[in-house]
């Protein structure tokens, strides 16, 4: 991009936050200059998270990317962030080590050189596994790095059309298998039953709860911060991070739920009570067996000692805590349901760590 269309870009972009803020362009490039200068923040983090209205308790502890960047490369370096980021490597390191996981139908990989009773590479091999499970319901899902649900198909029927397995989803819409089956590989998983309770908020979707843990050199495991991304009336997925969901921060020590909000997209946040479609009351719903979900996920933390801080996707069952995922990079869109920024306590894991490894 050239220094004029850069220029212009950024007089563009003050226009529209001048006109929506209410406040001076000059009055916001300074600001914002001042927040780049302290903190790496972007212009769209900026803009997005409203940091010209914020107090000074939010700006002072949120965490943009180009800090997170920083602290990822001792707390999830590289080597080790494909345990997270790779989602059939990840099931199975997880079910390797004793953490509760959906069953695992089916992995799809078009360069897999050969096919078992698990692994297919071929519309051929997946039909063909499909049908000796004897399958109706299930998850299919990006096994490379995804975000937002995207890419995710929940199949809640599964027929056979002139010999071709096809999937109804929720809305009735059909999905031939043989057209999800393209260059990218994908897990199938069996769908996760959640609590009637869980299901109040809506039942349409799978609701989970995001718990961000960080682990010490003394083995030490603490809670960062807790949220539950709730799906709309007819959603397949919770989907926080794109908008059409809802969204709450979680209290991590007695699993009450706060700042419920109704994310429809980055400009339009709306402060809710209850939820829009099940009519549920949020603030001060109050999640069952709380103590024990998070005392079981700060040890499931333990058991991955490679990556020090993740953001575990937690489904609630009646068997306890099920991970869905785990997240070795967090996106900063969740400081927005909890109210605050969490950049205090990555950085003092990051600095307990760094002077860890100085020391050795």
């Amino acid at each position: 991009m050239s220094v004029f269309s850069r220029i212009s870009s950024i007089n563009t972009w003050l226009s529209d936050l001048s006109r929506n803020s209410n406040k001076s362009r000059f009055a916001l490039m300074n600001d914002l200059l001042q927040l780049r200068r302290t903190k790496a923040v972007s212009r769209n983090e900026y803009a997005n998270f409203r940091l010209y209205d914020r107090d000074e308790a939010f700006r002072n502890t949120f965490l943009p990317y180009a800090d997170a960047e920083k602290y990822w490369e001792i707390l999830n370096p590289r080597v080790h962030a494909c345990l997270a980021r790779d989602k059939f490597l990840a099931h199975c390191l997880l079910e390797a080590v004793g953490i509760p996981v959906p069953r695992l139908i089916a992995y799809y990989d078009p360069e897999s050189a050969s096919s078992t009773d698990l692994i297919g590479h071929s519309y051929e091999n997946i039909s063909d596994i499909l049908r000796k499970k004897s399958v109706s319901t299930f998850v299919v899902k990006p096994s490379r790095d995804s975000a937002h649900g995207n890419g995710v198909v929940v199949c809640r029927e599964l027929i056979d059309k002139n010999g071709k397995l096809v999937m109804r989803k929720l809305d009735g819409t059909e999905v031939p298998v043989r057209q999800i089956l393209q260059s990218e590989p994908l897990l199938f998983e069996e769908t996760v039953c959640q609590t009637k309770q869980i299901s109040s908020l809506n039942e349409s979707s799978l609701n989970t709860v995001r718990i961000m843990t960080a682990l010490y050199p003394d083995s030490s495991v603490r809670i960062i911060a807790a949220f539950i991304k709730i799906g709309r009336h007819g959603s397949d997925v919770d989907n926080a991070g794109d908008g059409g969901n809802v969204d709450c921060g979680v209290d991590i020590e007695t699993g009450e739920l706060f700042n419920p909000l109704q994310f429809n997209s980055w400009r339009d946040i709306r402060k809710i009570d209850s939820h829009p479609d099940s009519n549920t009351r949020l603030t001060g719903f109050a999640i069952a067996n709380w103590p024990l979900i998070v005392e079981r996920v700060k040890y499931f933390q333990g058991l991955l000692p490679q990556l020090k801080v993740i953001g575990w996707d937690v489904a609630i069952t009646d068997n306890g805590p099920v991970i869905i995922e785990i997240n070795n990079w967090w996106d900063t869109t969740g400081q927005e349901f909890i109210g605050r920024g969490w950049a205090p306590e990555v950085k003092h894991c990051y600095d307990v760590w760094l002077k860890d490894g100085k020391r050795h």
